[in-house]
């Protein structure tokens, strides 16, 4: 299998996924947005849009609705 190449962004949003599993959310998401909105239209920014979301929707599960909202808006005013 070929590996595939690193690049910039693929290894800040690999950053922004492990701080996520580690807990540490405000670093995730501030780098999430980040990458939206100084990266937009690249593949790392779109999936950077999927985790804030999925995000925003365990949020919501857990019953911490002005955080998801807030999440939300947020990921909207970027679209």
């Amino acid at each position: 299998m070929a590996k595939q190449e690193a690049t910039p962004l693929a290894l800040l949003l690999r950053r922004a996924q492990s701080w996520q599993e580690e807990g540490k959310f405000f670093q995730a998401i501030a780098t999430y947005f980040r990458l939206m909105e100084y990266h937009a239209g690249t593949e790392p920014a779109q999936r950077a849009r999927e985790q804030l979301l999925d995000l925003a929707q365990r949020l919501e599960a857990e019953g911490k609705v002005h955080q998801a909202t807030h999440l939300y808006e947020l990921v909207a005013e970027l679209d």
